[in-house]
């Protein structure tokens, strides 16, 4: 394996349990409210504060010389951090519950914030 497959396999390890802590982190907090029990909001802002923070990451720290700040950050710490995989199952957990309307608000909300949030990333990153 070369060094930098390895280095990187590295990074993207530490980076992915810091943003696997935060995510459970920011869980926590919501879930001790009773909104945050009516819709599964921590996955939605994770989601959407994720996505523009990738698109900060993957713009600012383009290129190979910042490759590895982008590995760190982008695959390991917003990877982490991320749920798309908890969305999915949030939302088929919805629709078993004929909770269609919900189910269908919180897909396509979910898609908007994160493609706003990327957008917003890659713009303030690109100045």
């Amino acid at each position: 394996m070369p060094d930098s497959t390895l280095s990187h396999s590295l990074l993207v390890f530490v980076g992915g349990g810091v943003g696997a802590v935060l995510r459970f982190w920011v869980g926590q907090f919501v879930q001790q409210f009773d909104w945050g029990r009516q819709f599964p909001w921590a996955t939605f802002a994770i989601n959407a504060v994720g996505s523009f923070a990738l698109g900060v990451v993957a713009t600012a720290f383009a290129g190979d010389e910042r490759a590895h700040w982008r590995v760190l950050l982008g695959t390991g710490v917003c990877g982490g951090f991320t749920t798309f995989s908890t969305f999915s199952v949030e939302t088929l957990q919805m629709i078993e519950q004929q909770r269609w309307a919900v189910a269908g608000g919180y897909a396509l909300g979910s898609v908007a914030m994160g493609l706003f949030g990327a957008w917003a990333g890659w713009k303030l990153a690109r100045g």
